[in-house]
């Protein structure tokens, strides 16, 4: 039998009415906080539901993962290097907009859509930027090797996974020259990519004197709270002036096999020009972020004066850095607008495509008035219960109109994507809500009609040797299959 004890009213109560009233009022309070800083109603109204249909279960999810503590620690973080905090204000950036550095005849579509872009991410474009193309580890890593043993004031690199392996060694041994010689190294990791493999990296790197931070560790602290929120950026910037971005992780499943056939496919990006130093800021950002360190100065922001002189290449660029820190989507706000500035042909990359109900009207939109739609994904998945829920969503899309392949094994990691010929964006996001919602994220936006015609090229002949997926394809899987797959894409917001 349960013991009445007095209240602060002289009631006498039994502890569980005083429980179940602690729990009410718990309740209230937890819903008058959604309700105050939720922007989306389908989450305000899912996390008010398990609030309140399993109290005890959804009080505590809601405190570990429904408030966003890290916007703080990033606003901490910014206010270190001297920055404002990003309190999502829209303003143009400073700096130079499209129409500063394009011809006269840039088509006004691009020009709004470049102000929606610079509004969003805070950058200015840039100009007389070169990006060049690096098809597979074997190229890829060659030409990070080859810069970080150039290097002759500093090298900063960031990955989710980092594995010390076949091709991570090599990575690790040219780090450790360059220290060697005097150069200034910073190597930032996320915690999970960092347990890939048997032996984390960054105790390896610290064996040599290497600084490493690692991102987000998990700790039995309220920073498990997002502990869900991983950086999924990768960045190698060396002496401020060279930069590499894309998809590419570190670990020999990149590298080819011993006859050069590719054990996965990807593609990962050289860069040299203005953008370099927006792709070092936002390497600055989360090293102070991780580390508490300010990187500043010409050793990490090098002069760019004469770098990439001698190439004809004069790309125009704007890098987007997004993460969940940040008060908008900006990856996905930017992708939407592009797709809609599209009047001729749309063409997508992605290993993992799971977009939200926004992204999938914009893409059945611009098929609905005419625009060539084409999405290439893998045929076999590394995470087959992905590929599942991924197909349980394409039939509305085919309907529209847009055309949907799978590529032949090996599986390809390429995220790329290229409208009209006119517009590229390269990076690290794919499609879906682990991306575009939870990761911290590093792409990149090219205005260029020569660069995009290349990687259109490029990106047809993949069209080309895949299969297209019909309405009839999807129909013939078995119906467990087809079942099984409509219960994953119930899950879509959290795969």
């Amino acid at each position: 039998m349960q013991e009445p004890h007095d209240n602060f009213f002289g009631l006498i109560l039994p502890d569980g009415v005083i429980l179940a009233f602690i729990v009410l009022c718990a309740q209230l309070l937890t819903s008058i906080h959604i309700l105050s800083t939720k922007d989306q109603v389908r989450s305000a109204i899912a996390w008010i539901g398990l609030v309140w249909l399993a109290p005890v279960f959804g009080l505590f999810a809601y405190f570990l993962f429904g408030i966003s503590r890290i916007r703080r620690r990033a606003k901490l973080a910014r206010e270190k290097r001297g920055l404002p905090p990003r309190t999502g204000a829209l303003a143009d950036p400073d700096g130079n907009c499209l129409a500063d550095v394009c011809a006269d005849n840039v088509s006004y579509r691009w020009l709004a859509h470049d102000r929606l872009a610079g509004r969003l991410t805070g950058m200015p474009v840039t100009a007389d930027n070169t990006i060049a193309p690096l098809r597979g580890g074997r190229q890829a890593y060659d030409a990070m090797i080859h810069a970080i043993e150039a290097a002759k004031y500093s090298i900063a690199l960031t990955t989710y996974i980092f594995q010390a392996d076949q091709a991570g060694r090599r990575f690790i041994k040219a780090l450790v020259r360059a220290k060697e010689r005097g150069v200034e190294v910073r190597v930032l990791v996320d915690a999970v990519g960092n347990l890939y493999g048997l032996k984390p990296v960054s105790n390896l790197l610290r064996r040599h004197d290497i600084p490493v931070g690692v991102f987000n560790p998990a700790k039995l602290s309220w920073r498990l709270a997002f502990f869900n929120l991983r950086t999924h950026r990768k960045l190698l910037v060396v002496d401020g002036i060279h930069g590499f971005a894309g998809g590419m992780n570190i670990r020999k499943h990149h590298l080819e096999r011993s006859d050069g056939s590719p054990i996965v496919q990807d593609t990962h990006f050289s860069i040299t020009g203005p953008i370099v130093h927006q792709m070092m800021d936002t390497f600055a950002d989360d090293w102070v972020f991780t580390t508490s360190e300010v990187l500043k100065g010409r050793t990490w922001f090098g002069s760019l004066d004469n770098v990439g002189a001698a190439s004809s290449s004069k790309i125009v660029a704007r890098a987007i850095a997004d993460g969940p820190d940040e008060p908008r989507q900006k990856s996905a706000m930017i992708i939407e607008s592009a797709l809609g500035a599209a009047r001729e042909n749309i063409k997508i990359i992605t290993p993992y495509f799971l977009p939200d109900e926004a992204l999938l009207a914009a893409l059945e939109q611009a098929a609905l008035k005419g625009v060539k739609v084409e999405i290439l994904l893998p045929e076999k998945s590394n995470l087959p219960l992905f590929s599942l829920a991924a197909f349980a969503a394409l039939k509305p899309l085919i309907r529209a109109g847009c055309q949907i392949f799978v590529g032949k094994p090996p599986f390809d990691h390429t995220k790329l994507m290229v409208v009209d010929s006119n517009w590229v964006m390269l990076g690290s996001s794919n499609w879906d809500a682990r991306s575009l919602k939870l990761n911290f994220e590093f792409n990149i936006e090219c205005y260029d009609d020569a660069f995009a015609n290349h990687m259109h090229d490029w990106a047809s002949q993949k069209f080309v040797q895949s299969k297209s997926v019909t309405i009839a394809m999807l129909n013939k899987r078995s119906f467990i299959k087809r079942l099984f797959s409509r219960v994953l894409w119930l899950a879509t917001p959290y795969l």
